[in-house]
C-alpha cells in the first residue's frame, strides 16, 4: 500500500487492507489545503466528475481529485454554476492556468491544463473543445534571478508570518542557491547530511548522483540554524513521497509570497548557483562534478548571462606565462 504524501489523503489510506478502488479512493479524499467552507459547496460535484473521468487506479484517483478540487473551488470563487458544460471549457480552464495557477512551475502548468482537457472533453458534450489549445513550453530557456531578484526572495523569505513558513522557504532558497540541488533531491536531505570539510558546512547528498557540496554564504547560516536547533529533521520540514507530482506547488501552497516576489523556481535558483560560481571563477570541471551535471546543457542556460569581462583581462588570462 502506498503511503500517503500528506494529510489530505490520509483518510483514504488509514483502513485500507489492500488496494482501493478508484471509487473508494474518490469517496474517501478530503483535501486538507483548502478551507472546509470552500470545499463543502463543491464536494459532491467534485467526486461525481471524477468517477466520470474513470481514473485507472487509487493513485491516479486520487490525483484527479486533487487537480479537480483545486480547479473547481477556484470556478466556484469565480461564480460559476456547477454544471459540467459551463465550468469544463477550453476559455475556463485557460483563465484557471493563467490566473489560478501561478504558484505553478511550468511543467506542472502543463500537466495540470492536459489533465483538465481530458476531463473536460470526458463529461461534455458541448464544450469546443477543439482544436487544440498551444502546448505550454517545457522545454523554454532557463533563466538565472538577478542580483536584485535574490535579495527580494531572501527578504520574503525573511518575512514569512510563522517560524515554519520562514525555515521551509529560507531552506528552500538554501538549496538551490546555496547547493544547486535538482528538484528531486531537495526533498530527502536531512541535517544529517550537513557536514563541516575543510572549515566549511557542506552538504552530501545521496543517490546516482552522490557529492559533497559547499554552501555558498549567505545560505549556509539557515542550514546550521536548523541543524542545531532541530537535529535529524528533513531540511524542508516537509515530507514528499517520490511518486507525489504535485509536493512542490503543496509546499508552495504554505509559503507567503506577496505581488512583488519573484517567480520561484528551483530550477532558476540551480541556474543562478552555476552562474555565481563560474564568474567567480571556479574550475568549470569541479563545477560540474559539485552540480552533478550529466551534459553541458546547463552551462548553455548559464552563458548568455554571465557579466562580460573587459577585454584586456581576458587576453592577459590566456597569454598567461
Amino acid at each position: 500500500m502506498r503511503p500517503s504524501s500528506d494529510s489530505r489523503t490520509r483518510s483514504v489510506y488509514r483502513h485500507a487492507a489492500g488496494p482501493l478502488t478508484p471509487e473508494q479512493a474518490v469517496a474517501g479524499y478530503i483535501p486538507k489545503a483548502l478551507r472546509p467552507e470552500d470545499w463543502a459547496p463543491v464536494a459532491a460535484f467534485t467526486r461525481a466528475v471524477a468517477v466520470e473521468v474513470h481514473p485507472a487506479d487509487d493513485r491516479r484517483a486520487v490525483e484527479t481529485m486533487r487537480t479537480l478540487s483545486q480547479f473547481l473551488v477556484w470556478a466556484h470563487r469565480e461564480g460559476l454554476p456547477l454544471d459540467r458544460e459551463q465550468i469544463f471549457t477550453p476559455d475556463v480552464v485557460s483563465r484557471y492556468i493563467q490566473v489560478g495557477c501561478t504558484h505553478l512551475a511550468e511543467p506542472s502548468r502543463a500537466t495540470r491544463r492536459s489533465d483538465l482537457r481530458r476531463f473536460g472533453a470526458a463529461v461534455t458534450t458541448k464544450a469546443p473543445w477543439e482544436p487544440p489549445e498551444e502546448r505550454l513550453r517545457a522545454n523554454q530557456r532557463i533563466v538565472p534571478y538577478t542580483a536584485a531578484e535574490v535579495v527580494r526572495l531572501l527578504e520574503v523569505a525573511s518575512q514569512q508570518r510563522t517560524p515554519l513558513q520562514q525555515r521551509r522557504m529560507q531552506a528552500f532558497l538554501a538549496l538551490g542557491l546555496g547547493a544547486g540541488l535538482y528538484p528531486r533531491e531537495i526533498w530527502h536531505v536531512t541535517t544529517e547530511n550537513l557536514v563541516e570539510r575543510h572549515g566549511h558546512l557542506c552538504l552530501t547528498v545521496p543517490g546516482k548522483l552522490a557529492r559533497t557540496i559547499p554552501i555558498s554564504p549567505p545560505h549556509d547560516g539557515p542550514l546550521q540554524r536548523i541543524r542545531e536547533e532541530d537535529p535529524g529533521s528533513l531540511l524542508l520540514s516537509f515530507f514528499a513521497a517520490d511518486w507525489d507530482r504535485s509536493r512542490l506547488s503543496r509546499l508552495m501552497q504554505y509559503l507567503e509570497l506577496p505581488p512583488d516576489c519573484p517567480p520561484l523556481r528551483l530550477s532558476r535558483l540551480r541556474v543562478t548557483w552555476v552562474k555565481e560560481h563560474l564568474e567567480h571563477g571556479v574550475h568549470l570541471g569541479a563545477l560540474a562534478q559539485l552540480a552533478g551535471v550529466t551534459s553541458s546543457k546547463i552551462f548553455g542556460y548559464v552563458m548568455p548571462f554571465m557579466a562580460p569581462l573587459p577585454e584586456h583581462e581576458v587576453f592577459a588570462s590566456m597569454v598567461r606565462r
